[in-house]
């Protein structure tokens, strides 16, 4: 696929979205400000099928250097791994980079991504949790520039440390043993992928399915973690949080139940299996 500008897609992002067109909307302005400008597509990957969406990314969408796509599916409960599906499927380049509807990117953000990418590499960051007040700050004046250390310091935002944009250290240096994937920051190639059959759809809440479970799939599968701390760089904008500890817990036992069965190939993913 060629983009707007003529230039070659090296890289698809990939959006998680659910019925918050402020955040989207900041977060389309931050990825039109990147540095990789011109060599990278979005895909709104929408957990419902909202009108007001419809219309929205209508309007913004002439506005845009870059070719923007949006999927969408009837909202029947949370079925966040089934829309990551159907985006993968939709990719035209074999690098994605998954971001979430409420995480801005630093302007260097997909840039790192790119010059990190490599088949059998999976690629994690994570993310600056901004403060309620500077959360509605920026919603209420918008977004012109990415944040510092000392914008930062006493907004009583929280992991600021992960905003420091430092390509000196070495990757070695940032590395994490386990815990690794956050499903709003990680670039992964979309043949790793399709090789342990995507997103697990059998988890039913938020948390573990968009991640813990693809790091556990991608390990068997043989991949290489690669940390992206100092580089890939995204700003959570402040909600409450939608899933509750018995949700979690309940995810955890599903991920037992499959880890004591060893298939790293799930069966509910881009392809369907309905054998035992």
């Amino acid at each position: 696929m060629q983009l707007k500008n003529d230039s070659v897609v090296l890289a698809t992002v990939v959006i998680s979205y659910y019925k918050n067109i402020p955040n989207l909307s900041l977060v389309l302005l931050a990825l039109e400000r990147q540095s990789a400008l011109g060599a990278f597509e979005v895909i709104v990957s929408e957990d419902d099928d909202s009108p007001d969406t419809i219309e929205f990314l209508a309007k913004i969408k002439p506005s845009l250097s870059f070719s923007l796509t949006h999927l969408s599916q009837r909202d029947d409960g949370f079925r966040k791994c089934g829309a990551l599906n159907r985006a993968i499927n939709h990719t035209s380049s074999d690098f994605i980079i998954f971001l979430d509807g409420d995480c801005i990117p630093h302007r260097h953000f997909v840039k790192e991504y790119i010059a990190s990418k490599g088949a059998k590499k999976v690629l994690y960051g994570r993310r600056v949790m901004l403060s309620e007040e500077i959360s509605k700050q920026i919603l209420r004046n918008g977004y012109s520039a990415d944040f510092t250390i000392f914008s930062l310091l006493w907004s009583g935002s929280k992991r600021i440390e992960e905003g420091l944009y430092l390509k000196t250290i070495p990757q070695r240096f940032t590395q994490k043993s386990s815990g690794r994937l956050l499903g709003c920051n990680m670039g992964i190639c979309k043949s790793d992928l399709m090789a342990i059959n995507g997103f697990d759809e059998d988890y039913p809440s938020p948390g573990c399915g968009e991640d813990t479970d693809i790091e556990w799939r991608l390990s068997i599968l043989g991949v290489t973690f690669i940390s992206m701390k100092f580089r890939a760089i995204v700003y959570h904008i402040h909600h409450r949080e939608r899933f509750t500890h018995a949700m979690d817990l309940a995810n955890q036992q599903i991920l037992k139940r499959k880890k004591a069965l060893g298939f790293f190939v799930c069966k509910n993913g881009l392809k369907k299996s309905h054998s035992d």
